[in-house]
């Protein structure tokens, strides 16, 4: 098939903004991204979430050591 392209939408998508990894720009295959395990890029890299920079990640809990949850769930053993 020649010339053949493919699109999807998201329905966490605002703007450019991901509404499911708490603001960071939409970067499809992130971490927390809903295609995380269900699809494969060819460089194989799972890129990090990147927030604008008015906004920055989200705030750790006060006496928090662990990183920033990001709106993902690790799946449980």
């Amino acid at each position: 098939m020649e010339g053949t392209l493919s699109s999807w939408s998201c329905r966490y998508e605002a703007d450019g903004l991901c509404r499911k990894v708490d603001g960071a720009y939409c970067r499809p295959g992130m971490k927390g991204c809903i295609l995380v395990g269900k699809v494969t890029f060819q460089d194989g890299v799972v890129p990090s979430p990147v927030w604008p920079p008015e906004s920055g990640p989200p705030a750790r809990e006060p006496g928090c050591d662990a990183p920033p949850h990001h709106g993902f769930t690790p799946p449980k053993p």
